[in-house]
C-alpha cells in the first residue's frame, strides 16, 4: 500500500518497496528503514525534509554544473577554456556530490541549482549581450559562444545530458555499483544524524565492537 505525501511543487511516494519522488529518484529504503539505520531522526526532521534535501542534491548534478558553465562562458576566458573546465568539472560533481552533502551547503546548493536563477542567469546574459548601451562594459560573446549557450543549456534543461549519462553508465558502469540516489541519501542521513548527536547503525556496530575489543584486552590484562 502507498502514502503520498504532497508539497508546493513536489510530491512523494512510499511503497513497501522503497520511496518515490516526483523529480523521478528512487530511494531503496523505506521510513522504517531509515528509522531502524538512524533511530530517533524522523523526530527531528520529517521523511519528506530529508527526501527533498536528497532530492536537491541529486538534482544540483546538472544544474550547478550548468550555472558555472554559464559563469565561465560569460568571462574572460576563452570557448576552448571554457569547455574544458566546464567538462571536468561536470565529471567531478556528477560523481562526487556525495561527498559534498553538508546540512550548512543545502541552502546555498538549493539556491544556486533555482531555476529561477539559471533562466533568469542564462537570458539576462543574452539580452545585456544584445541590449546593452555602447558605453556599458560588453560580455563580448561570440557567435560560436552564444550558440553554444543555448545548445548546452537546452541540453541540459530538457534533460537530454542526463539520459545520456545514464545509458552511458548503464553501458560501461559497474552492475554492482550502488545507485547514486541511495549514496546521496545515505550521506543525507549520516550528516543529518551527526548533527544531532545521533549514531547511525554502521557507526553503533562500529562503537559496539570498540568497546567489546577495549572491554576483551582489559579481561586479559586482569587474568595476566
Amino acid at each position: 500500500m502507498s502514502k503520498v505525501i504532497k508539497k508546493p511543487n513536489w510530491e512523494l511516494v512510499e511503497l513497501p518497496g522503497g520511496l518515490k519522488t516526483s523529480m523521478g529518484h528512487w530511494y531503496t529504503i523505506t521510513r522504517e528503514g531509515i528509522e531502524e539505520y538512524a533511530p530517533g531522526l524522523l523526530k527531528k526532521y520529517s521523511l519528506e525534509h530529508l527526501i527533498r534535501v536528497a532530492d536537491d542534491w541529486l538534482r544540483s548534478r546538472e544544474q550547478f554544473p550548468i550555472l558555472i558553465f554559464m559563469v565561465l562562458i560569460y568571462s574572460p576566458l576563452g570557448l576552448l577554456a571554457t569547455s574544458v573546465m566546464s567538462i571536468l568539472f561536470y565529471l567531478f560533481w556528477r560523481n562526487q556530490v556525495s561527498a559534498w552533502v553538508y546540512p550548512w551547503a543545502h541552502g546555498i546548493i538549493r539556491f544556486a541549482c533555482n531555476d529561477v536563477l539559471l533562466y533568469s542567469l542564462f537570458i539576462g546574459g543574452l539580452a545585456y549581450q544584445s541590449l546593452a548601451p555602447s558605453n556599458w562594459p560588453h560580455l563580448v560573446l561570440s557567435t560560436r559562444e552564444i550558440g553554444v549557450l543555448i545548445g548546452v543549456f537546452l541540453v541540459v534543461k530538457t534533460g537530454l545530458l542526463a539520459i545520456l549519462w545514464e545509458q552511458f553508465a548503464q553501458r560501461f558502469g559497474s552492475q554492482n555499483a550502488t545507485p547514486a540516489s541511495d549514496r546521496v541519501l545515505n550521506m543525507v542521513l549520516i550528516r543529518y544524524a551527526y548533527k544531532e548527536g545521533i549514531l547511525t547503525k554502521g557507526v553503533r556496530n562500529m562503537q559496539d565492537e570498540l568497546v567489546r575489543v577495549a572491554n576483551y584486552h582489559k579481561t586479559r590484562k586482569k587474568k595476566s
